[in-house]
């Protein structure tokens, strides 16, 4: 009895006690105060909000503001914000004079913007996915974005934005300019199924436009890559007739690989943007590959599409900028473990890093650790100035 008394004592121990102990490790963990301003025009409800990921990555390694409080998913954020009664408020930098701009360019260390593409009719206040005309809410690029991201560079702050944040908008160029990057008018996703009826993110018009440009039935059966411009234009990679690999990969050099923790290798679930650096001042470091079949090459060129584009675009000599050229902050990620230090390693062994569909992979594998490190090493230079 006293064997199985010690054993069960050892289970139990295990059981309990290493959770507590990466819990007291995290709980533990100084503090990093850094004020971050984020703006999310395109989060309809809680659960699709696109700040999640990154005030996981802000609360598991303890960035908090700077009177020592945790950020909020469903609060701390600038844009659009909706009420639990079907209503919406807007809370953004659109009406403030361009001193009260540069006044909030002093008070915060950083700015994300994570996804500026905004809510529509189809989405708001509840999903419907066959309704047309679909109308624009809210969302796109206003004037008091770019000055505030003026004055955020000109002062040498961290400025991190997203996929859709270079919308076919008036001030597009506007935006381009002051990033430094060129979006080519192309945007693409993978989908595991092309059949709407199974893969709800498949945009109903889709199969509608692709049979009036092409006069083939929409392939239902087939899955691969949708590639659509700002003129509508669709093109689709089809698996096996144009892709070896029916998913875009993520590919970082090891340079890149060590400085940021990321993986050298890994699947991309969402959508994406082609945007290329406008100038030598830029760095890619991590890069989306596409496994083409001959058939895919020609395709893809005969569009002017390029076969191999930038994932992330830094500019961190001259400004502390970053480009992420997907829909990175978007993630279903659960706040289940995100007070345990070190639970990124058990998350990383219960997902599937070769499937396209598990985006918990990713968000483990490479924005995690990539968020990680641009705002450490930030936060570090703050303080050692």
């Amino acid at each position: 009895m006293k064997k199985r008394h010690k054993a069960l004592l050892i289970i139990f121990s295990i059981i309990f006690g290493i959770p507590f102990i990466l819990w007291l490790s995290w709980l533990l963990t100084t503090p990093r105060p850094l004020s971050i301003f984020i703006m999310d025009k395109s989060s309809y409800s809680a659960e699709k909000a696109n700040t999640r990921a990154v005030n996981w990555v802000l609360n598991h390694y303890r960035f908090v503001k700077t009177n020592g409080k945790r950020y909020n998913p469903v609060e701390d954020y600038f844009g659009f914000i909706p009420q639990k009664d079907g209503s919406y408020n807007i809370n953004d930098l659109q009406g403030k004079s361009d001193y009260d701009i540069a006044r909030l360019s002093v008070n915060y260390h950083a700015a994300y913007f994570t996804d500026n593409y905004g809510v529509y009719s189809d989405s708001w206040p509840e999903e419907r996915p066959g309704d047309f005309p679909v109308t624009k809410i809210y969302g796109g690029i206003h004037h008091e974005d770019l000055s505030f991201l003026e004055h955020m560079i000109q002062r040498n702050k961290l400025v991190i934005s997203e996929f859709s944040f270079l919308g076919p908008d008036e001030l597009k160029g506007q935006a381009e300019k002051i990033l430094g990057v060129e979006w080519q008018g192309w945007r693409g996703k993978f989908f595991h199924t092309f059949n709407p009826s199974e893969e709800k993110s498949v945009p109903p018009w889709v199969p509608v436009l692709y049979k009036n440009q092409n006069g083939n039935p929409w392939p239902v059966d087939q899955q691969g890559i949708i590639f659509v411009n700002q003129e509508e234009k669709l093109v689709v990679l089809e698996y096996p007739k144009h892709l070896r690999k029916p998913y875009p990969v993520i590919m970082t050099e090891r340079p890149q690989r060590r400085q940021y923790g990321v993986s050298n290798r890994i699947p991309y679930p969402g959508w994406f943007d082609i945007t290329l650096p406008a100038n030598g001042k830029q760095e890619v470091l991590s890069w989306f590959d596409l496994d083409l079949t001959t058939q895919g090459r020609i395709l893809l060129e005969s569009h002017g599409i390029p076969t191999r584009f930038p994932a992330v675009i830094s500019q961190n000599q001259e400004a502390n900028m970053y480009y992420f050229s997907g829909d990175f902050g978007y993630s279903p990620i659960r706040y289940r473990f995100v007070n345990f230090k070190g639970s990124r390693y058990a998350e990383l062994f219960l997902s599937d890093l070769t499937d396209p569909t598990d985006k918990n992979g990713f968000f483990y594998a490479y924005y995690l650790p990539l968020m990680k490190n641009i705002l450490r090493d930030y936060h570090d230079n703050i303080l050692s100035n």
